[in-house]
């Protein structure tokens, strides 16, 4: 099966809409300018931890998809969907994140999180679509990882586009299955695809406790839910450019940036975030994103995708000045995703 090259990896802000201005004659309330300080998107926050947020489309409006454990008073993370307005302004080059009040919910959106919600943990969400010329058109795919079995195990639903926002629509949703072809009997989490879907990144603790990326090359001619769901059809191999002595965790691709995790030694404490970027002969060794970006406390579960020209990342941290443990924080990024398209 072949997996679509562009495709938005947040497939839930496909019925959206988009806000448009003609000209600089209006006036404007900013609420959440984003420069390359990381800013508290303090509307999506709470005191409790939120983070393992999913965001990679470029749109005016766009639907973030995000672990949080406010549901349960600080114990178990459930899976949520929230809106945000984007929009940049040239008169005063500024580019503002908003948090639209009761936006609603798609019905897509509010079946599939009351189908993976449980009372246990569901982390890491990712979301992609699939071309599916000889399977009725095109699959749409949500991954993230439960631990209902225990350890960690990524899992997934699919349901087809034709199925949804249409007059009569059958609204078949199937799942949450096993993504049994990469899963093991340890911690296995935050699946990532790259960019020309020839291969699945994930992170597991399987080698000696400690977590590392790894890679799986896709079946060419399987559709991608068979595939995901049966063992057996390839090797699972560590990344060791991107693995190092420490922990390695949450990897996400955007075209040519991977961006993860790490307590690697060398950084500014805790878990910092690291990037590396694809030439064509493999990954490069990875770059520390510097103290703009990186604090004395704990960055977590970075997304990078590109609006009107910038490259944004958004990721969690648990620094000072926020709501309480972990928040949500949206930053400019250096120049890093090129703009080379697949066919």
């Amino acid at each position: 099966m072949k997996i679509a090259a562009l495709v938005s990896l947040t497939l839930l802000i496909l019925a959206k809409g988009c806000f448009f201005f003609g000209n600089d004659d209006y006036d404007f309330t900013y609420e959440t300018l984003i420069t390359d300080i990381p800013a508290n998107l303090e509307k999506l926050n709470t005191k409790y931890d939120d983070y393992n947020s999913d965001l990679p489309f470029r749109a005016m409006r766009q639907t973030i998809c995000f672990s949080t454990n406010r549901n349960t008073g600080g114990y178990n993370y459930d899976l949520i969907i929230k809106d945000i307005d984007i929009s940049y302004h040239e008169k005063d080059d500024a580019l503002d994140f908003s948090v639209p009040e009761n936006s609603g919910k798609t019905s897509y959106e509010t079946k599939l999180i009351n189908l993976i919600t449980n009372d246990k943990n569901e982390m890491g969400p990712m979301s992609v679509t699939g071309d599916a010329e000889n399977y009725g058109g095109e699959w749409e795919y949500f991954m993230y990882a439960g631990d209902a079995g225990g350890n960690f195990d990524i899992m997934f639903t699919y349901t087809l586009r034709m199925d949804w926002g249409v007059y009569q629509a059958k609204e078949r949703l199937y799942g949450p299955l096993k993504a049994d072809a990469i899963n093991s009997a340890s911690d296995d989490m935050y699946p990532a695809l790259n960019r020309d879907r020839s291969a699945i990144y994930f992170c597991s603790n399987r080698d000696g406790g400690k977590f590392d990326i790894y890679s799986m090359q896709l079946h060419p001619s399987l559709p991608f839910q068979d595939f995901l769901a049966s063992p057996g059809y390839g090797p699972v191999t560590k990344e060791t450019t991107l693995s190092g002595t420490s922990n390695d965790k949450c990897p996400s691709i955007t075209r040519n940036l991977l961006v993860f995790t790490s307590d690697r030694p060398g950084g500014y404490g805790g878990y910092d975030l690291y990037y590396s970027t694809y030439t064509g002969n493999g990954w490069s060794l990875p770059v520390n994103f510097g103290t703009k970006i990186n604090s004395e406390y704990d960055e977590y579960r970075p997304i990078t995708f590109s609006f009107n020209g910038f490259d944004l990342m958004i990721f969690s941290s648990n620094r000072t000045g926020g709501k309480g443990c972990f928040d949500l924080y949206a930053v400019k990024i250096p120049d890093l995703l090129d703009d080379i398209q697949f066919d």
